[in-house]
């Protein structure tokens, strides 16, 4: 009777294991965002840990479709980090029907061409911002993504080199 009972505690357990082990396996999550310093081969990073003045950082999304069916209206936003600038031209996708758009204003609204107001010989002109002022990026898709389907989008941002000031005491 006390086998009988041991091989029922077993069968059991590895019961309990295994639902334990299903709930333990992490479930595909729907968007992934990782850097990596295109400088990082460079001599000068023998600490690969920190990025430096003049580095481009490029940053990679990965947008995957955890659901049971296909998705409509995905719209994939970027802050900008803190002390990089967005390098112009850089945001892109692995499909066709992706709008990429940008923010000058903290991500509260978005433009293929974000536009400044300046003044001009007296009037008010609109001119384009310059990348260097983005703030996010954003990725729109039109399309819908089927279940397992991923879209890939990326841009690049750069640290500000370090421009040392003149002084007449360094003369």
């Amino acid at each position: 009777m006390n086998r009988m009972i041991e091989r029922l505690l077993i069968a059991g357990l590895l019961v309990l294991s295994a639902a334990f082990a299903a709930k333990a396996q992490k479930a595909p999550r729907a968007l992934q965002i990782s850097a990596e310093n295109l400088n990082a081969h460079t001599p000068r990073h023998a600490d690969l840990s920190r990025v430096l003045p003049g580095d481009t950082v490029r940053y990679h999304l990965l947008f995957t479709n955890v659901s049971a069916g296909a998705v409509h209206g995905i719209v994939l936003d970027n802050p900008i980090p803190a002390g990089l600038r967005y390098a112009a031209g850089s945001a892109k996708a692995d499909r066709s029907d992706v709008a990429i758009l940008y923010s000058i204003d903290g991500g509260k609204s978005y433009s293929a061409e974000p536009m400044i107001e300046a003044v001009v010989d007296g009037k008010r002109e609109q001119h384009a911002a310059a990348p260097e002022l983005y703030t996010h990026v954003r990725w729109a898709i039109r399309g819908d993504v089927p279940t397992g389907a991923q879209v890939r989008a990326e841009y690049d941002a750069q640290v500000p080199a370090v421009i040392a000031a003149r002084s007449s005491l360094t003369k």
